[in-house]
């Protein structure tokens, strides 16, 4: 199994799924968040989740030409998120199983800016 590379904004496999209810948002999360991370939440029945869109949390923010990775709202992040860390386990099983998910990103961002 490949090991993740040292720094996180170089990867943010953990960031991708098409699951709509891949990030759980529980009380202690939001009473951390301000308005602008609350914007990128939302309720899916009466449970709060970070939005996904396009296969990733929108608080994913990918700067295609550096094809680096960063949380949009990283000090308040969803402790689901706080406790992934780089390397674990889970960090390593992401890493291998949505490998191609941050270059299809990267693709498609590219691809919209070349068509404005």
């Amino acid at each position: 199994m490949a090991f993740p590379p040292a720094d996180c904004t170089h990867c943010g496999r953990c960031c991708f799924s098409d699951l709509p209810e891949y990030v759980r948002v529980f009380g202690i999360d939001t009473d951390r968040m301000d308005e602008r991370a609350l914007a990128f939440t939302e309720f899916i029945g009466n449970r709060l989740f970070m939005k996904m869109r396009d296969g990733r949390c929108t608080a994913l923010v990918i700067d295609p030409e550096r094809r680096t990775f960063h949380c949009a709202v990283y000090e308040m992040r969803p402790d689901v998120c706080r406790s992934l860390e780089r390397g674990s386990g889970n960090c390593r099983a992401d890493y291998e199983e949505k490998a191609l998910r941050p270059d299809v990103a990267i693709e498609r961002l590219r691809a919209s800016r070349n068509q404005s």
